[in-house]
């Protein structure tokens, strides 16, 4: 009875405190405000790409290496067809266990993001046909991830990146060709396979639920955007028939709702997808969705703008943003602060150092101000809606393209609501005051004049958010931990679940324990770990 008295108000206390940056909730009931439209209750996140799907351009030094620094990789299809399966798997392994790691997690919560989205190929969750050299081993990882997660108190969005035949042809699918999903039934019903256990994977009871959202596929294209591009009708099929299969697979923790279940705009305008969900044959009887947009000022010239034309290209996206909110959510899915394109051709990239490019980018302090100023234009458009989320979290050479290199350039702020500049939401130009800043030209930012190495970033004071609220928990992580990665065994049916190691009562307190964010005042944590102490004996 005690206990029960002592969890309810532990509970309490970490409801009360959690802090104003975490995005409240992760669902829309049906009729009622979007998820995310709430101003201060927003997605702030990164992306951990170039994880488990090579991007060749994001890492160049990763192909510089024997035997294949004189065979152009442009994908992960073709990086492990020219190295082979096994001594695909040993290098993967280790590109897995390294690119990513729990000190990423503890930056993120340092800089008070709430949100990470991962991409993952279809053959993560599928096994691959003969005649596909991809390998798999990606879930062990992927399990550590959703942990650290659930530690420091970050959401998850799984995005299924590439489907099979590809959705868009280009190297984030991972193979780098013609758009063939649509090429024959085969490949639907494997992207139905590969949603399903994916969704079953990341809602198994272990994960307490931090998996929140699921992406049904990133970036397609369609004939209107590109001559390469599939049928709309195909790609709505698809959603419809995904959406299905997240439904049909997720299980959803006892007190909790399901999953939102996100889908791309395939560069269409964010309004257009008015009528898909106002179709019965397409998406109005959906519950809990959200639409993902993808901006970039990086393209077609954009390299010959002047620092206030870019400014201007997001503030002309305000009114189109924040009117879509207003029937469902809408979350950038990806942007950077790149006005221009790094290592395209990865191997024009060897032999660069990371102080030259970060010099070549920013050799004046005007220039350090403009990234500062594009982060902050591109933060407030995008919080007309329901967030942002970061494209990525790390790129070897190209700054404004890596999430902690931004960060370790102090062109992102610590607290991502510290704002310089006033922002007119209504201007569909110089929405950001610059001659008014809010902080006084005395107070502008000071930029390191060399490539900050990100580890840098002083993460001594983050910790897991649920340590100290139970002892058996702590222990058992911690065990897994010091053991390395295991192997997360066969996928569960959509109608299985696993049951708790820890009880009820610590698994309550654990879940509503990983959504508290990294900002508990001294005074709170001593509160909980007192109430701790007690709930333990």
């Amino acid at each position: 009875m005690i206990k029960s008295i002592l969890a309810t108000l532990i509970l309490s206390l970490l409801y009360l405190i959690r802090p104003s940056l975490a995005l409240q909730s992760w669902y829309t009931a049906p009729g009622s405000v979007p998820a995310g439209s709430v101003a201060g209750d927003k997605v702030r996140g990164v992306n951990l790409g170039g994880w488990f799907i090579l991007e060749n351009w994001m890492m160049p030094s990763f192909l510089d290496v024997e035997p294949i620094q004189n065979t152009y990789i442009n994908d992960e299809w073709n990086y492990c067809a020219v190295l082979g399966k096994e001594e695909c798997l040993t290098r993967l392994e280790a590109h897995w266990g390294s690119y990513i790691t729990e000190d990423d997690f503890k930056r993120f919560a340092n800089y008070s993001l709430n949100t990470v989205r991962i991409p993952m190929g279809y053959w993560s969750w599928t096994d691959p046909e003969e005649f596909e050299p991809y390998i798999q081993g990606q879930l062990p990882y992927l399990e550590k991830a959703l942990e650290w997660a659930s530690w420091y108190g970050l959401d998850v969005m799984l995005d299924l990146h590439g489907l099979p035949g590809g959705q868009n042809g280009q190297d984030n699918q991972g193979y780098k060709g013609p758009v063939e999903f649509q090429a024959n039934s085969t490949n639907m019903e494997r992207a139905m396979e590969a949603l399903a256990n994916m969704t079953a994977f990341v809602t198994q009871d272990k994960f307490d639920g931090v998996v929140k959202a699921i992406e049904l596929t990133n970036e397609p294209y369609i004939l209107e955007y590109s001559a390469n591009g599939m049928d709309f009708n195909v790609l709505a099929d698809f959603y419809v028939q995904g959406y299905q299969a997240v439904r049909d697979s997720e299980h959803i923790l006892s007190g909790s709702n399901e999953v939102m279940v996100v889908i791309h705009d395939a560069f269409q305008p964010v309004l257009n997808w008015k009528y898909f969900w106002s179709e019965a044959s397409l998406g109005l009887n959906w519950t809990n969705y959200a639409l993902d947009t993808h901006i970039y000022d990086a393209f077609g010239g954009s390299n010959l703008k002047t620092y206030q034309e870019h400014l201007d290209t997001i503030c002309a996206q305000s009114a189109a943003i924040a009117e879509a909110q207003t029937y469902f959510p809408v979350i950038v899915g990806e942007f950077s602060l790149g006005t221009n394109t790094y290592c395209v051709d990865y191997q024009s990239c060897w032999g660069i150092t990371l102080d030259q490019m970060i010099y070549n980018i920013t050799s004046s302090y005007e220039a350090n101000l403009f990234m500062r100023q594009f982060w902050e234009v591109q933060s407030n458009v995008y919080e007309l809606g329901a967030g942002w989320i970061f494209w990525s979290v790390h790129h070897e050479l190209a700054g404004p393209w890596s999430w902690t290199q931004s960060a370790a350039q102090n062109w992102l702020p610590e607290d991502p609501t510290e704002k310089i500049w006033p922002f007119n939401s209504t201007a569909s130009w110089s929405c950001l005051d610059l001659s008014n800043p809010l902080q006084g030209d005395q107070n502008m930012p000071y930029f390191p004049s060399y490539a900050n190495p990100y580890t840098n970033i002083d993460i001594s004071t983050v910790s897991r958010k649920f340590a100290a609220v139970n002892e058996t928990t702590t222990q058992s992580t911690n065990s897994s931990s010091t053991t390395g990665v295991t192997t997360s065994g066969d996928l569960p049916n959509s109608n299985s679940s696993s049951s708790s190691t820890n009880g009820t009562s610590t698994s309550s307190v654990k879940s509503a324990a990983s959504s508290l964010g990294h900002s508990m005042s001294i005074g709170s944590i001593m509160f909980i770990s007192i109430f701790s102490v007690f709930f333990t004996v």
